[in-house]
């Protein structure tokens, strides 16, 4: 998938990345984005028919929802909707596409039949088997990473990680659903960046109550994206 460029790729801690993305053009990113959402091959890799019918009837209803409501309706300006589908998707596939990590189609397309789920945004797994647990908030006037942390926490609390692990158990290996039950488990924080510096924006960071609570567990990636 193309339609950004790596601006920034810090190691805050061992356990910490941060990765700042430029989209290149809008209309070229939504297009690609759209591209990425309606490539359906990897409901071939479950030898169920079953499975197959019911993975291919959520990310159908998905796609087209998201054809007609969302994409459609975009006339280079940048929506709430649009934004998140924006964030969520390209930090998806930078996490993927840069880390090396687990290709998981994005929530909506596996968990329910249109947008708008109740739970994580997006979804991997590390190099070490740690699932990791993405979730990404636009904001069209401000940095947008205190919501992001904000809906982590209030979701780790609730063990939503552990209702999501249903929807995602056939992309995930043994070990790592094995690892999730023993507390072994990351996140994923994905939000939209104005033009402050990255220095600052990591400084103000690092002062986050949720992010700082999030420090404890195996791996935090955070993924700005510059819209």
């Amino acid at each position: 998938m193309i339609g950004y460029n790596i601006i920034d790729r810090i190691k805050i801690k061992k356990n910490i990345s941060f990765i700042r993305i430029e989209p290149t053009d809008i209309k070229l990113t939504l297009a690609e984005i759209f591209k990425s959402l309606s490539n359906l091959a990897w409901i071939s890799q479950f030898d169920q028919d079953y499975v197959q019918a019911g993975f291919q009837t959520r990310a159908e209803d998905t796609v087209k929802y998201i054809s007609n409501n969302i994409l459609a309706k975009n006339n280079d300006e940048i929506t709430k909707d649009t934004g998140e589908l924006i964030v969520s998707e390209l930090s998806r596939m930078t996490i993927v596409n840069e880390l090396k990590y687990l290709d998981i189609p994005l929530a909506e397309l596996i968990k329910i039949k249109d947008i708008g789920n109740h739970g994580f945004d997006f979804y991997s797994k590390n190099k070490e088997n740690i699932l990791l647990f993405g979730e990404a908030k636009y904001n069209s006037r401000q940095n947008a990473y205190g919501k992001s942390f904000e809906q982590i926490s209030r979701f780790e609390r609730e063990k939503q990680d552990a209702s999501d692990i249903i929807d995602i158990d056939k992309f995930c290996c043994e070990p790592s659903k094995q690892n999730h039950a023993k507390g072994l488990k990351g996140f994923v924080a994905s939000f939209s960046c104005k033009s402050t510096k990255t220095e600052k924006i990591i400084k103000g960071i690092k002062k986050n109550s949720d992010f700082i609570l999030l420090n404890k567990f195996e791996e935090l990636v955070l993924v700005a994206v510059n819209l």
